[in-house]
């Protein structure tokens, strides 16, 4: 089975090089036919903002937009036709001292508009909206997003070479919109102080884009038109050219207050700190946070993980988030994954879930007793403090943290006591060298980790990164090479290799080597799956449109391999096959089918073997109906083989009803049925169980305004898992063993389960001004795994609901002072 992969991936070679098709022209980009990185830059109109003032309000009625230029040949690239619009778009520029000012008219059918307001950076919602991409560096190697959506919902973030946008930066900035008579209008001003950008002479060089989302049709439309399937984007952003823009120094100061009432531990807690941000030129920046309050205000979704993986949870508190992107050595530490295929987990030195999360779990001696909830009660943090900048071609961050000392209310003989453990000391150094000359991209980059903990262990983590960008695009390298040196464990050694080939538009693919020793461990601060492998892995993936009979189609098919350096034997390999199907009624088919020979597990025994588990066949389908209307439906339903025998049926169905632009309920439920579900229960002893789980999943939103809105979300997994079959895990790597049940001292009479998780949340949050926040969020978790008995899912949840791991009410305001 070494064969597979490399089989697959000289085939799919074959296949593309055989492709036919051209490079897609690139589309005019202005009223005056100017576009592309060959075009002339426009040079944008300087106002006087005493003269010509701006009322960011949407409605585009002061003079200054009718003398305008209106710019923006917009083409259809969503799907990707780079067809006429349906309607016309007119784009209006100008700057002063403060900022950017963008205006934008956008005619269409009154009836045919769609505005529903939701949370900052909501992406996945269908409506009318406009987003301004800004290149701020002038080269294409780092830059902004701002959108303003018809309704006023905001969304924001960066984007990097050539197309790698995040959703995890927030600005200070301001977008309003209106309907008119033959459409709407929206306005848009994004202060210079709030983006980094290099020094500049007396003439500044910026790359910006446009897009357009018209939601009753599904499709965008974009200025300069540069689709997905196309491999360069940033480098191909419309020049345009401004006088004199140097920011002022600037400072904020975020003060806040939080007063939670933790209802388990019956005690009211207050808590008061500040975050400062602290720009003093146009390329350097600071940011530090003083006794910061992170949690209760967003949960995160809830994963039942029985396996020896980790589950990744991102990032979403504001501190980290701002700035974070320079500390991405690699696309695999973005945690979006491509395609129609599986996602992944992301590789990263650096997982900010880390600092502040749960602490190690102690060894406090015999007799000891530590309830759960206190292992996942997150660690306080004093402070933390981050630099960024920009030198020449030199772009470099460093970040500091320091956690308090973790406390644990524990059961020492049976008297309640409080231990404590160190907390952590973080420290992160990047630095990230440039250049794009050529209309090539090329960047070296070094990254260095720190954790220190004189109770647990200190880990340093040390990369260097490589990156390269053909001037055409259609060759794209990046690699990573990484040492680690942890002090019960010693020096380890791993890394990455990726490239993406794209043949012509629409055709990519993407080949990845990885390399991890036995030693190598970052996982005190960044996040990797496991270590003690190499894997090869490819995908080809085939996007069409102009179908007649459909409006796109995206085909993609993967191939992988990986085995073990300890014992050379095969972890994992096999073939995935994937296809969505986006139809002319805007309903959409994706359907995968996937093969795994047998392969061995190294992991899941928990430390008490190597085995070997049978093929698994895995096939599935699901259908989503068109989601700009007021009613949208979705259903799937799939089949996979377990790892010894036994079939998995899952089925799956969601509602999503909008009679407003203010509401939102959106209800999803799915069952699982699973006969041969296999788990490590103790030493060597394993065993499989019938289990049904049920999955349900309800979201309710009210938006009193764009800024207030009040928001009921509930999670809930329900399991239960009746034993089956029992087996031990061999003394060397093989099939396990079947046997009878096991009884007498030290096994249990009955290896059935239940498992109840669940979250549920109540928030309003009023957005009083930009980035100032007041929150009210009530939370309640639970994480429940007990003996089945009797029980069913009723006695499940409501087992859960009365030991719960968290109970809280949480008053909290942020407010933005200074520059």
């Amino acid at each position: 089975m070494k064969g597979v992969l490399i089989a697959a991936s000289i085939c799919l070679s074959c296949a593309a090089a055989a492709a036919q098709g051209a490079q897609a022209p690139v589309a005019d980009g202005t009223g005056t036919e100017v576009a592309g990185p060959n075009g002339e830059a426009i040079r944008l109109t300087r106002i006087d903002p005493d003269r010509d003032p701006i009322r960011i309000d949407g409605s585009l009625d002061e003079p200054i937009w009718q003398r305008l230029p209106a710019y923006g040949r917009f083409l259809v690239i969503e799907p990707d036709t780079l067809a006429e619009p349906s309607h016309e778009t007119e784009l209006m520029l100008a700057y002063d001292d403060r900022g950017l000012y963008v205006g934008a008219r956008m005619k269409q059918p009154a009836d045919t508009l769609i505005a529903r307001l939701s949370g900052r950076d909501s992406r996945e919602v269908v409506r009318d909206g406009l987003s301004v991409t800004l290149d701020t560096s002038g080269e294409g190697r780092y830059g902004y997003w701002f959108g303003v959506n018809l309704g006023d919902s905001l969304m924001d973030g960066t984007v990097l070479p050539e197309r790698k946008f995040s959703s995890d930066w927030d600005g200070p900035w301001r977008g309003r919109s209106q309907e008119t008579a033959d459409g709407w209008t929206a306005e848009l001003f994004i202060p210079w102080s709030v983006v980094s950008m290099p020094a500049s002479g007396k003439v500044r060089r910026m790359g910006l884009y446009a897009s357009r989302k018209v939601a009753y049709l599904d499709e965008r439309w974009g200025w300069p038109a540069l689709p997905d399937t196309q491999a360069k984007f940033m480098s191909e952003l419309q020049p345009v050219e401004m006088e004199q823009v140097a920011p002022r120094q600037q400072y904020n100061i975020y003060p806040f207050l939080a007063v939670s009432d933790d209802r388990i531990d019956d005690r009211v807690l207050y808590r008061a700190g500040a975050d400062f941000f602290w720009r003093p030129s146009t390329n350097f920046q600071m940011t530090a946070t003083v006794n910061p309050d992170f949690g209760n205000v967003e949960s995160d979704d809830v994963v039942v993980n029985l396996s020896a993986t980790e589950t990744f949870f991102p990032e979403k508190r504001l501190f980290f988030l701002e700035g974070q992107e320079i500390f991405f050595a690699h696309p695999r530490a973005d945690t979006r994954g491509r395609g129609v295929g599986m996602s992944g987990l992301p590789y990263t030195m650096i997982n900010t879930r880390r600092i502040g999360g749960k602490p190690h779990e102690p060894s406090f001696g015999p007799g000891v007793v530590v309830p759960d909830r206190e292992l996942v009660t997150p660690t306080d943090l004093i402070g933390a403090v981050k630099t960024t900048g920009q030198f020449g071609r030199f772009r470099y961050g460093v970040l500091g943290a320091f956690e308090e000392d973790a406390k644990f209310d524990v059961i020492d003989n049976g008297q309640p006591r409080n231990l404590y453990q160190d907390g952590n000391d973080y420290g992160v150094a990047r630095l990230l060298y440039e250049d794009s000359e050529g209309g090539a991209y090329r960047a070296l980059g070094i990254l260095s980790t720190a954790v220190v903990n004189k109770d647990t262990r200190d880990a340093f983590v040390h990369g260097l990164d490589w990156h390269y960008l053909v001037p055409s695009g259609s060759v794209k390298m990046d690699g990573q090479v990484m040492t680690s040196d942890i002090s019960d464990i010693g020096r380890g050694y791993g890394g990455i290799l990726d490239f993406e080939l794209t043949y012509h538009q629409g055709l990519v693919q993407r080949i990845g080597f990885e390399y991890f020793d036995e030693d190598f461990d970052m996982n005190d601060l960044g996040f990797l799956e496991r270590n003690d492998h190499y894997q090869v892995r490819s995908s080809l993936i085939w996007t069409r449109s102009r179908l007649g009979w459909a409006r796109s189609n995206e085909f993609d098919v993967r191939g992988w391999y990986r085995e073990n350096l300890s014992e050379d034997l095969m972890l994992r390999s096999g073939l995935m096959v994937a296809d969505r199907l986006s139809l002319n009624d805007l309903s959409q088919i994706t359907a995968r089918a996937m093969w795994n020979p047998k392969v061995y597990d190294d992991l899941n025994s928990f430390g008490n073997g190597t085995y070997r588990v049978d093929r698994v066949i895995d096939f599935s389908v699901d259908w989503d109906s068109d989601p700009s209307k007021a009613w949208s439906f979705g259903v799937g339903a799939g089949y996979k083989e377990e790892f010894l025998r036994g079939p998995v049926y899952t089925a799956k169905g969601s509602v999503t009803w909008r009679p407003s632009d203010r509401f939102a309920t959106i209800l999803g439920v799915t069952y699982m049925d699973r006969d041969g579900w296999l788990l490590h229960q103790q030493d060597e002893l394993m065993a499989t169980f019938k289990a049904k789980q049920w999955m349900p999943k309800l979201s309710v939103d009210y938006f009193i305004s764009a800024r207030q809105q009040v928001r009921l979300s509930l999670q809930w997994v329900g399991i239960r898992a009746n034993e089956d079959e029992f087996y031990r895990i061999p003394d060397r790597p093989g099939d396990l063993m079947e046997i009878a049940k096991p009884v007498g001292v030290g096994f249990r009479p009955d290896y059935s389960f239940s498992v109840s998780q669940y979250s549920v949340q109540a928030r309003y949050r009023w957005e009083i001004a930009p980035l100032s926040d007041i929150f009210v969020v009530y939370t309640r978790q639970a994480d429940l795994a007990a003996a089945l008995g009797d029980d069913d899912y009723g006695d499940i949840w409501h087992n859960a609901w009365n030991d719960p791991l968290s109970d809280v009410l949480v008053f909290k305001i942020r407010y933005r002072l200074g520059s």
